[in-house]
């Protein structure tokens, strides 16, 4: 799934998106990341999408995100924020802006995006 289509869907998502599991890969020291996002998308569904981020090395981020969320991919802002010792050219910043404009950030290699089943109730 292409970051735009998710920013689009993440988007009309209104309620809480929670980290679920963080996990450690200690021979690379690196870890994995999944936050799942739950929310009303519309009229009786609620829509849940999971973003997995692998080859974490560094995050700042909140256990509890106030959606909807927007995702960025922002290279540049690596430099800005990390120490040049830091710094890894497999690595993509990713940058997640809450709906109070809270900026929060995962270095990692890259992210899977699931869409959840929708729930009829």
């Amino acid at each position: 799934m292409e970051l735009e289509q998710i920013n689009d869907y993440l988007s009309k998502l209104k309620g809480p998106a929670d980290v679920e599991n963080i996990s450690v890969e200690k021979s690379d020291v690196t870890g994995s990341l999944l936050i799942k996002f739950n929310g009303d998308i519309g009229t009786k569904d609620d829509g849940e999408i999971e973003l997995e981020f692998y080859g974490v090395d560094s995050m700042c981020l909140s256990f509890r995100l106030l959606a909807p969320v927007k995702l960025e991919q922002s290279n540049e802002l690596a430099a800005s924020v990390l120490d040049s010792n830091y710094l890894e050219n497999e690595l993509n910043f990713y940058q997640l802006t809450d709906d109070v404009g809270a900026k929060w950030w995962i270095y990692a290699e890259g992210f899977k995006a699931r869409l959840l089943p929708v729930y009829y109730g």
